[in-house]
């Protein structure tokens, strides 16, 4: 699988785990939780253990945090916080990982520039 090598690389003052900060680039259909009756379609485009970059349709406006189905995950809700939004693409980083541990709190999912 590819990766982003820039997510490799340890934040300022600390050091990250290569495993935890690698992206794999994906093509996996996901929903955006958006009230209690609203879900919003969404493409998850590369996915790492603490976030991922969706592309949604930029007409829609996305919370500072929501809830994120995956498909390839069961479909279990993943809570994220909206990390940067540039035209149809967003970077969300999880609020814990899948095991339930908390996330990182700079996130994976940054902006790609």
């Amino acid at each position: 699988m590819e990766t982003d090598e820039a997510t490799r690389a340890a934040p300022p003052g600390g050091s990250r785990s290569p495993e935890a900060g690698r992206r794999h680039r994906t093509l996996q259909p996901g929903q955006i939780v958006l009230g209690a009756d609203r879900l919003v379609p969404c493409m998850v485009r590369d996915l790492s253990r603490r976030g991922a970059k969706i592309r949604i349709a930029r007409d829609v406006l996305l919370p500072e945090s929501f809830a994120l189905y995956i498909a390839a995950h069961d479909l279990r809700s993943i809570a994220v916080q909206l990390r940067w939004r540039r035209g149809d693409f967003a970077g969300v980083a999880f609020a814990a990982d899948p095991k339930g541990s908390a996330a990182d709190p700079e996130g994976s999912a940054r902006d790609p520039e």
